[in-house]
């Protein structure tokens, strides 16, 4: 259950002197705040399509730094909303 492991986890890091700011360092290091999310991708490519490339430019500047602190990006972090699920992308995933 999720409750061992977290008990499990706090036991390591104690035992290991782990320190927050370090570990969180290390952690956004390999863990990207920022992924091609289907429904931004799909977003991006639509309005291509339409001849706006803002959309698309926009999506790979961010994309282009997916692990540094981008706050005025935050809409590109989150999960699409049940109305902008992709059922099906261009490459059929």
């Amino acid at each position: 259950s999720i409750h061992d492991w977290l008990v499990d986890w706090r036991k390591r890091l104690a035992e290991e002197n782990s320190r927050d700011g370090p570990r969180i360092a290390k952690m956004k290091a390999v863990n990207p705040a920022f992924i091609p999310r289907n429904h931004l991708v799909e977003e991006a490519l639509n309005a291509a399509h339409d001849g706006d490339m803002q959309p698309f430019d926009r999506l790979m500047m961010i994309l282009s730094r997916p692990f540094d602190d981008q706050p005025e990006a935050a809409r590109y972090m989150q999960p699409p909303r049940p109305e902008e699920v992709v059922q099906a992308t261009f490459c059929g995933t």
